[in-house]
């Protein structure tokens, strides 16, 4: 009985595991070759490059620091998806310096052959989640809030569209700004409840943790990586990806 127990629990945590598989190669910056993320391209001619650094990390021991003197793409565009199958989408961005347009979540789908248009990707109604957040089209101007010298996580949850087979995971580092960027993930399954970041924050009034399989959690385990939902009393909804220390 002790035999199938345990191998009826570690069946269970095997699937478990499987489902919260990261999607996104080198998602924490921990490997580089020569100043360059390993699995990560920067696809904007004029912007500044990357560099590892140390200290200033949110995840593992490296972040990606971005020092632009112009836009500066960096592109994921290898990760297959499923249409029809919900995606949680993490990432953690400390901003150093700037002028409030400093950073920016600027994803996209792939079919079979190219990316989505910017206008199929407005029809699948999640642009704003992707080039948000909160942003309805490409004349928007909506970075992540100018919340400087600290980390903070963009979680959002969607579903992939019939067409799309295929996902580029991008952000954006603005001119005159330094941003440090780690913790990027992409995961099967949504965070029951999780919303997206935002900037106009009130009275906290309920604070809930969720695991990243998105079941809730009453009191979170020292060394275990969580979402944190917080609720403010203007209705505002805030998510935050971390460790318990």
């Amino acid at each position: 009985m002790k035999k199938i127990t345990f191998l009826l629990i570690s069946f269970i945590a095997t699937i478990t595991m499987a489902s919260a598989q990261n999607l996104v190669q080198n998602g924490s910056f921990e490997t580089w070759t020569a100043n360059v993320p390993d699995n990560w391209i920067m696809i904007s001619a004029s912007g500044s490059g990357a560099a590892p650094a140390t200290n200033i990390v949110s995840d593992g021991t490296t972040s990606c620091k971005v020092t632009a003197t112009a836009t500066t793409n960096w592109s994921q565009s290898t990760i297959t998806i499923t249409p029809g199958t919900t995606y949680t989408l993490a990432m953690s961005y400390y901003i150093a310096s700037g002028d409030g347009t400093d950073a920016r979540i600027w994803c996209n789908f792939k079919n079979s052959t190219t990316f989505f248009t910017e206008q199929e990707l407005i029809d699948t109604g999640l642009y704003s989640k992707l080039r948000g957040p909160g942003n309805a089209n490409s004349s928007g101007s909506s970075y992540f809030p100018d919340e400087k010298g600290a980390w903070k996580t963009y979680t959002t949850t969607f579903t992939a569209p019939a067409a799309a087979v295929g996902f580029d995971f991008q952000f954006r580092t603005y001119s005159n700004a330094t941003v440090y960027w780690d913790n990027f993930s992409l995961v099967e399954g949504g965070n029951a409840g999780i919303g997206d970041v935002v900037a106009d924050k009130g009275v906290v009034v309920n604070e809930v943790f969720y695991n990243l399989q998105g079941a809730t959690v009453a009191e979170p385990l020292s060394g275990q990586t969580y979402i944190k939902k917080t609720t403010y009393d203007n209705g505002a909804i805030e998510t935050t990806k971390f460790i318990k220390k």
